[in-house]
């Protein structure tokens, strides 16, 4: 049985974070969610549900600037706070089950913040880590000119913010999960300029950086993903193939796990951490 609870935890900053922790007697391992850029940490209620199948307590934030946490919509003061945040939950997890594998998993903007988390800070505590179509590049990367003038306005006004360019339509092939998406009033279709400038660098510095890895990766992207790229997900594993497993789905967009193929992309994770517990 999976028993659901909300919960808040205090980032460095004195950011009030809110989440929901999903616990299962005697659990297996820990998983921590990082959800991706607009949307918040219901959306994984399914994905907490699975886990739960497998005797997986499962535990997500709303990260800063989303969902029901402190901060303006869609801006961090920086890149290091969101990772700060991703700290943050980990040592909660950890609070309550000390010994107990844990795996970090990250999706879009969140699978970037893991990918770059896996890179910069510690990873003692952490069994491996899943990157969900990641953002380490985009598929439609902005014009040169574009990148620079947002890091300009980011120095005098960082939390201006504009349209993050995402339609329902490019999310799944599933019109229900894209409907809700549309209806759900904590989602928000707004980037900071702060925001934008350092995700996207820090999804190239991760490109160049692969040999900072050093814990096991699943690496997933839908073949069809029309936001993040397929090719820099395979450009990363393709570079640590000793640690990195990377697989696509077809006929399957930019959020694998709520698509119309979500059973076999979320069995995909779990037989590969499965291996891991083993």
């Amino acid at each position: 049985m999976v028993e659901k609870e909300e919960f808040s935890i205090i980032s460095k900053d004195g950011t009030q974070l809110a989440g929901y922790e999903y616990i299962v007697d005697e659990p297996q391992a820990l998983v921590c969610m990082i959800h991706g850029l607009g949307e918040h940490s219901g959306r994984y209620e399914h994905v907490a549900q699975f886990f739960g199948q497998h005797q997986i307590a499962f535990y997500v934030i709303d990260l800063r600037g989303h969902g029901a946490s402190e901060g303006k919509r869609g801006h961090a003061s920086s890149y290091d706070v969101l990772l700060d945040d991703v700290e943050e939950l980990m040592m909660y997890a950890r609070s309550e089950f000390n010994e107990t594998p844990m795996f970090l998993y990250g999706h879009s903007m969140g699978g970037g913040l893991v990918a770059n988390y896996c890179m910069l800070r510690n990873t003692n505590e952490l069994s491996g880590a899943i990157l969900s179509s990641p953002w380490l590049s985009l598929v439609d990367t902005p014009p040169s000119w574009k990148i620079n003038l947002a890091k300009r306005i980011a120095k005098f006004w960082p939390s201006f913010t504009q349209s993050n360019g995402l339609d329902q339509h490019m999310l799944t092939n599933d019109p229900v999960v894209n409907g809700a998406y549309n209806q759900d009033p904590k989602v928000f279709g707004k980037i900071s300029v702060k925001l934008f400038s350092e995700a996207y660098t820090q999804g190239i510095w991760a490109l160049t950086n692969t040999a900072r890895l050093k814990l096991p990766l699943l690496v997933y992207h839908g073949e069809d993903d029309p936001i993040t790229s397929p090719i820099g997900s395979k450009s990363l594993a393709e570079q640590r193939p000793d640690l990195i497993v990377y697989t696509t789905h077809s006929e399957t967009k930019h959020e694998p796990h709520n698509d119309l193929k979500k059973e076999e992309v979320l069995n995909t994770v779990w037989d590969w951490m499965e291996n891991r517990l083993n």
